[in-house]
């Protein structure tokens, strides 16, 4: 068994799996007279057929103590994303990798609370979970079926919260 790191989340370390949804350090625009800030195009929603993109609330249960990791899963059709809407922290496992999982790459993150992430399509990642505290999700993705694929690693990996 493989201990894993938790690493802060950020744009450029998060960059090979997708987007970090964040207003901090992004660029905005004034909106409605001003009474507003747009954070524009914080990340691209992808959808390869004809079905078209979501947006749901994903409630995410809390997990407090170690977590062990023994799958990762994909999505080919389209990109996933998910921003917690209760400020709580969560934490994000990803990988490289094509048809297989390289399982040198995986990774580990955590957000501040005030962050999300958009997967690209085939970005290798673990299941939804909040740290502590069941969590509410804004979630972003493809309608439909037939876009999961999930492999099992070869051994198991464990984040010590």
């Amino acid at each position: 068994m493989k201990t894993l790191e938790l690493e802060p989340l950020t744009k450029s370390g998060f960059e090979p799996f997708g987007e970090v949804i964040e207003t901090e350090e992004s660029d905005f625009f004034f909106i409605n007279s001003e009474s507003g800030q747009r954070f524009h195009g914080l990340g691209e929603v992808s959808v390869e057929d004809d079905t078209n993109p979501l947006i749901s609330i994903v409630r995410a249960k809390g997990v407090s103590s170690s977590i062990k990791i023994d799958l990762l899963e994909k999505h080919p059709i389209g990109s996933q994303a998910f921003f917690p809407l209760n400020g709580e922290r969560f934490i994000v496992v990803v990988a490289e990798g094509g048809d297989e999982i390289d399982e040198s790459t995986i990774k580990a993150f955590v957000s501040n609370g005030k962050q999300g992430v958009n997967y690209r399509q085939n970005a290798w990642h673990y299941l939804l979970f909040a740290w502590n505290k069941d969590t509410d999700f804004l979630t972003v993705d493809r309608a439909g079926e037939d876009n999961c694929i999930v492999r099992h690693l070869s051994e198991e990996f464990i984040i010590q919260l």
